[in-house]
């Protein structure tokens, strides 16, 4: 946990945040993290052997689709995709029940 802990420290670092607490931290220069592809607010429960890849992302395009924060990208890639599960089985179970109540015969328009 050390170690991980470490890593995100050093990534932070690497993107000039300039903040002195949590309290007082300017919430436009704090980087975003996606886990998976989900964006969370803070990366404390990830257990280190199931991350997989980490990667700071600067790129102007991506850091515009976040825009006010600017404090750059860290995209997390895990082996047990924990973040991505619950919202994978809410759309498949919203698609089960918009086709059990679908009427026959009828024309639905989205």
């Amino acid at each position: 946990m050390r170690k991980f802990i470490i890593l995100i420290c050093a990534l932070v670092a690497s993107i000039n945040i300039s903040a002195q607490t949590k309290e007082k931290q300017d919430s436009l220069n704090i980087p975003v993290f996606l886990v998976d592809g989900v964006e969370v607010q803070n990366i404390d429960n990830l257990d280190q052997k199931d991350i997989i890849s980490v990667d700071v992302i600067k790129n102007s395009a991506l850091t515009k689709i976040f825009y006010p924060r600017t404090g750059g990208i860290i995209s997390i890639t895990t082996k047990s995709k924990k973040y991505l599960k619950p919202l994978v089985q809410k759309y498949q179970e919203n698609m089960k029940k918009a086709k059990s109540d679908k009427k026959p015969g009828q024309v639905y328009i989205r």
